[in-house]
């Protein structure tokens, strides 16, 4: 069981993890091409970025948990609920950066969310 929940704990991580990077990528000018990605000043803005930057420690922190979970757990039972780090930010964009989120993937989310309760049904 705490396997199961340092999983839970992972996906949740995750899902923080994306809202972290996509506001403070927000914050940067869009990247269109290979050339802004390298470009110094790109760069440096992404490095500097708090959000970015606290994006990234949660997602090593979310590796290191997620290793405690592989040493017991079966792989298929927990790479499948990493699914559900999709609907916890799909959520999570609609209510904090105010994105549109359409009827097509609400449909898809609610297909993802069975899946996720068929297999820790197995």
């Amino acid at each position: 069981m705490f396997a199961l929940g340092i999983v839970i704990v992972c996906v949740f991580l995750s899902a923080i993890c994306q809202i972290s990077l996509k506001t403070g990528m927000k914050q940067l000018d869009r990247i269109d091409s290979i050339n802004d990605l390298l470009d110094p000043n790109t760069l440096l803005g992404i490095i500097g970025n708090k959000y970015v930057m606290g994006g990234m420690l949660l997602y090593m922190l979310s590796s290191i948990l997620w290793l405690s979970g592989l040493s017991t757990l079966d792989l298929s039972l927990m790479y499948p609920l990493t699914g559900l780090v999709i609907v916890i930010t799909t959520i999570s964009a609609f209510m904090f950066l105010g994105e549109n989120v359409t009827l097509i993937r609400w449909a898809g989310i609610a297909l993802i969310v069975g899946g996720c309760i068929l297999i820790t049904k197995s």
